[in-house]
């Protein structure tokens, strides 16, 4: 969930051929949820019928069709509505539908709801339900303006949540996957829009709530506060919806109106943690109300600078200074994200955009218009793109579809195993990276294996594989762990790729 993937991609892209839109689905409406794709399914939350209800739904990523809807919530959305939503137009968007996208993991899918915050479980393949907790009954949890907007943030078999309760002195939590019981709760900070973000920071896992004062980084198993910025800019009162942004160990966070945007450094020794602040700008040109933006080589890419609304900018901007790069009107709210080395754009209005992730200049590669929106049938993206084994997965407030730009496999950086890391006397680590610090992904896994022998002399062709699995780290390096029970002093290693 932090907006990227290694995937391939096409940098041209042929709109007019009949393979090129995969499938649409007009019943995907009202929502500002995007697609989460996962073994060949696409689930997504939408509110519909009469009494209006918020459902978990899934389609057929193939096909678009149909698969399960399951109710979890009444819905505060009315699609109807004509009332002020924020920005005077139709649909208004406080009538849009749910904001929050699911969550999956394995053979089971995790939603939030909108309006009593009901964290459910259910099956992928079929929709039931596993197990409900209804944080606002059980913990007092309550909504803020404009209801929920925070997705379930899933790390391991934690769901982490912000159950924004004023009745306990504890309100970012975190919940047990396996039947959603209460894991930990630790320290009161009201909630934003915003989902939370988990990253390795300094070695540690920790989650980053974006709360109303600032950034609270918390120690994802046990709940203890590492550190915490308040924002420069004062409490957060209106619309905060980006996520946190990490890149090595900066931190960015931006909110809209009357805000702007930060990074902090953080390091760490053993007296704590430091936080240092590289810049703060509290002005219209660093402000993002809904989506964060993605991080490459040290620059951010994203929609800011608000106040235009379906004019916003699409930016770049140098993480480690705030200073803005380039910037390109006309993209409005929408949402972007890294795509092996290229940005993937969604305009309000319905365009999908392709760019170069290039700090001297705009560099367009493709462009294509997905939903028409009119006076009689309106509409907008607010919205992120979803991208899964070559296809693009989009969602506006008026349905879904999905498109066909797979590109040529990216050929993959070298692997490098590392020294060997000495666990005790009958055990020894081995870890495994790229050449250049590219991720290894779980797809490109099951085709590495690690060799040893007793002689470096040997052929290699008669090095015997070890037996023991590897898996696969956070921060994308492989490690095996193998005994050293039987084994002279020498030993020799070595990793292929098949």
């Amino acid at each position: 969930m932090d907006g990227t993937t290694p995937e391939a991609i096409a940098t041209q892209w042929d709109t007019t051929s009949p393979g090129f839109v995969v499938w649409t689905n007009s019943s995907l409406t009202n929502g500002f949820s995007s697609f989460a794709v996962s073994q060949g399914r696409a689930f997504t939350q939408i509110s519909k019928g009469n009494p209006i209800l918020e459902y978990c739904v899934a389609v057929d990523a193939a096909t678009g069709s149909n698969l399960w809807a399951v109710p979890i919530d009444i819905a505060p959305w009315n699609p109807s509505s004509t009332g002020n939503g924020g920005d005077g137009r139709a649909p208004c968007n406080k009538g849009d539908g749910p904001r929050s996208t699911p969550s999956v993991l394995g053979d089971r899918v995790y939603a939030l709801s909108g309006k009593n915050l009901h964290l459910v479980c259910c099956d992928a393949s079929n929709g039931s339900l596993i197990w409900s907790n209804n944080l606002a009954a059980e913990f007092g949890a309550t909504t803020i303006d404009w209801e929920n907007g925070s997705s379930p943030r899933v790390d391991g078999n934690l769901i982490f949540v912000n159950l924004n309760t004023s009745t306990t002195g504890q309100t970012l939590s975190a919940f047990k996957t396996s039947d959603g019981s209460l894991a930990w709760q630790s320290t009161y900070a009201g909630a934003t829009h915003s989902t939370p973000s988990v990253a390795t920071i300094e070695g540690v896992r920790q989650v980053i709530f974006a709360t109303v004062d600032g950034l609270v980084s918390m120690d994802c198993n046990s709940g203890d506060v590492l550190w915490s910025y308040p924002y420069p800019y004062g409490p957060v009162t209106v619309a905060m919806g980006a996520a946190p942004v990490v890149y090595s160990n900066i931190v960015y966070t931006c909110c809209g109106y009357s805000a702007g945007g930060a990074a902090v450094r953080l390091s760490r020794n053993d007296f704590g943690w430091s936080v240092k602040e590289l810049w703060a700008i509290s002005s219209l040109a660093y402000r993002s109300t809904w989506m964060a933006p993605v991080c490459y080589q040290g620059y951010l890419y994203g929609q800011i600078g608000d106040k235009s609304w379906t004019n916003s900018p699409l930016k770049c901007i140098e993480l480690a200074t705030g200073d803005i790069k380039w910037s390109v009107p006309n993209f409005g709210m929408g949402g972007t994200i890294l795509v092996n080395t290229h940005l993937l754009v969604v305009t309000e209005d319905g365009q999908v955009v392709l760019a170069a992730p290039n700090p001297t200049a705009y560099t367009e590669l493709a462009r294509y218009r997905a939903f028409t929106f009119t006076a009689s049938a309106p509409g907008k993206c607010w919205n992120s793109a979803s991208y899964s084994d070559g296809r693009i997965y989009l969602r506006s407030t008026r349905g879904g579809l999905s498109l066909n730009v797979a590109g040529a496999p990216a050929p993959s950086s070298p692997l490098k195993l590392f020294p060997p890391q000495l666990l005790s006397t009958t055990e020894i680590r081995l870890t495994i990276g790229t050449g250049d610090g590219t991720p290894i992904t779980s797809e490109r896994l099951p085709g590495i294996g690690v060799y040893g022998a007793n002689s470096v002399f040997l052929p290699r062709s008669q090095w015997p594989q070890l037996t023991n699995p590897l898996s696969l780290t956070p921060e994308g390096l492989a490690v095996l762990t193998n005994s050293l029970s039987g084994q002279n002093t020498q030993w020799f290693y070595s990793t292929k790729e098949q």
